[in-house]
Order: C-alpha cells, then sequence, then structure tokens
C-alpha cells in the first residue's frame, strides 16, 4: 500500500519539506512492518529508528509518539476508501445496492491489508482513549454512509422504520469484524463477493418492510388460532 501522511498532503514546499515527507513515509512504513511482525507493544522506537536507519530523536521530529504512528498508519489506510465510498456510493440508486456496496467495501479492504484490519481491532480500539481518537473519527465517518442508506431505506419504505439505523450499523460491521478476524488470526479466508451476497441478503431479510395483505394474513392466521384452541379448550 502507498502510504501518504498527513504532512505530506498538507505541504506544499520544495526542497527540505519534500525530504522531511519521504523521511515520514519511509518511518511510517518501517512502523506498519514492526507491528506487523512484533506487534504494538512489542514494537519500541529504536526499532523503528533502526529500521529506517536514524536515531531514535529523528523519529519525533516527525511523529510526536508510538501511538501516534500507528494512528498515522490507520488513518493512511481508512481515509482512501472513505472517499472511495464517498464518491461512489451516492450513484448507486437502489438502497440494497448502497448496503452490499459498503459491506463488500469493508471486506475487500479488510481482506486487502489484514494486518491494518488487527492494528484496528486488538491495538487501537482497547486503548483508552481510543473513542476521543482521530481514528475512531475516522471510524464514525466511515460508518455513518451504511447508517445514512439504512435511513434512506426507512425513509422510502424499504426497510423496517422500527429497528435503529445504529443498530444494524453494528450487527452489519459486528459480523465483518468477525469475519475479518478469522482470517487474520488464520482461521480462513475472506471469500468477499460470496460473503457480501450473504450478510445483505441476511440483513436485508430482516429488515425489509412486511406487505400490507402480508400482515394482514397473519392476523387472520392468528385468530383462527386463537378460535381452535378455545374450541379444543
Amino acid at each position: 500500500m502507498m502510504i501518504v501522511t498527513m504532512a505530506e498532503r498538507e505541504s506544499n514546499s520544495p526542497g527540505q519539506d519534500r525530504r522531511s515527507s519521504q523521511r515520514s513515509i519511509e518511518i511510517l512504513e518501517a512502523a506498519r512492518t514492526l507491528f506487523a511482525e512484533k506487534g504494538f507493544d512489542g514494537t519500541s522506537i529504536s526499532d523503528i529508528a533502526g529500521s529506517v536507519g536514524v536515531a531514535d530523536g529523528a523519529i519525533y521530529k516527525h511523529f510526536a509518539s508510538k501511538r501516534a504512528l500507528l494512528f498515522e498508519v490507520i488513518r493512511a489506510f481508512y481515509e482512501p476508501v472513505i472517499e472511495l465510498a464517498s464518491q461512489t456510493v451516492t450513484g448507486i440508486p437502489d438502497v440494497r445496492g448502497r448496503l452490499r456496496y459498503l459491506i463488500w467495501l469493508q471486506l475487500r479492504a479488510f481482506a486487502d491489508e489484514p494486518e491494518v484490519c488487527r492494528f484496528i481491532i486488538a491495538e487501537a480500539r482497547p486503548m483508552h482513549d481510543y473513542y476521543e481518537s482521530e481514528v475512531a473519527d475516522l471510524n464514525r465517518r466511515w460508518t455513518s454512509l451504511l447508517v445514512d442508506a439504512i435511513k434512506d431505506g426507512q425513509s422510502d419504505g424499504t426497510f423496517r422504520a422500527d429497528v435503529p439505523a445504529t443498530m444494524i450499523r453494528d450487527l452489519v460491521y459486528g459480523g465483518i469484524e468477525h469475519i475479518a478476524w478469522g482470517a487474520v488470526t488464520g482461521h480462513g479466508e475472506i471469500d468477499v463477493d460470496n460473503i457480501a451476497d450473504g450478510l445483505t441478503q441476511l440483513v436485508c431479510q430482516g429488515i425489509v418492510s412486511m406487505p400490507a395483505e402480508a400482515t394482514g394474513l397473519d392476523a387472520r392466521v392468528t385468530r383462527l388460532e386463537g378460535l381452535v384452541e378455545h374450541v379444543r379448550s
């Protein structure tokens, strides 16, 4: 994956700024590799500096802490996915198609970058300040796209309106993370297309609106069952 740092995005100066941005990229790539090999806790700033070939102090010229390095690696993963989804999902006319696309895109991203999946679930999320972090903000931006699709479906009658959109969001992404974690830990692979189809179908069958005639039929069946029980008694 091509890492683009925040500093590189914001810098428009030549010369020294360009060299500084290149060094930031080298540090991030080294950190990502070492986090994947040794875990966040098992990796030291000295390990990262040694991999890049600089002194420990040089790391802090680019990143405030090891935590900042981890979060920047995750940001470099999340932002392109969010940008792609934001640009693409509005062109999908039906809400079920939007739902399936967002599920597919998350599965595809985790299948392509399984180590980042582990960084998010096992390394970043347990941190005490995770929910106030920039990574949590990115996650909220990402999952809000699915919440918006669900709410649109509830508004047009495609999906039931009595199930909170945030609950559906949690079911979807909880399922995706469970599947992805199995692959990350060597217990299976992510079959992106089939899982996206199956998860979309499973979710939609539970949230589609019931036709009025079906609701009336159910009521009549219930009354008949009550009459039968009354006769038997």
